[in-house]
């Protein structure tokens, strides 16, 4: 008898795991709320001027558009009107990237300790850890 064995071409390949439809459905979930959670959240913050040593003043007022924009008609016209019309828009932008960026940072952080814990083990079956040899430095 041989020493190695080989797979049999007519097994099947064991399956790939897969994400839990409800993880994906979290992540989407996750993906349209931190966005309005962290506009609302700047938008309660720039009002209390939080940031405003930080952010320039400009950015605290309405947003000007060109004349030529402004007197556009249809759709795209009531658009840059309506946009024109929020206070602090740049800012709030501003301060709602700066939100996300930060939980995300926390909720990825909060992620890898939970999958460091209830994750898959650091090696599989048929692996071995690799072995704790102390080297002695080379001298000349």
């Amino acid at each position: 008898m041989s020493k190695y064995k080989f797979a049999k071409p007519n097994e099947e390949a064991p399956k790939r795991h897969e994400v839990h439809p409800v993880m994906r459905g979290i992540g989407c979930i996750m993906i349209v709320i931190v966005p309005i959670l962290s506009y609302i959240a700047s938008a309660l913050l720039i009002g209390t001027g939080f940031g405003s040593q930080v952010i320039p003043p400009a950015w605290y007022g309405r947003i000007t558009f060109p004349p030529l924009l402004t007197r556009l008609t249809g759709p795209l016209g009531d658009l840059i009107r309506s946009i024109s019309s929020i206070d602090h828009l740049a800012a709030n932008l501003v301060m709602t990237v700066v939100i996300i960026v930060v939980v995300g940072g926390i909720m990825s952080m909060i992620y890898g300790y939970i999958y460091e814990i209830f994750g898959p083990p650091k090696y599989g079956p048929t692996d071995e850890p690799p072995p704790r040899i102390k080297v002695k430095r080379y001298k000349r």
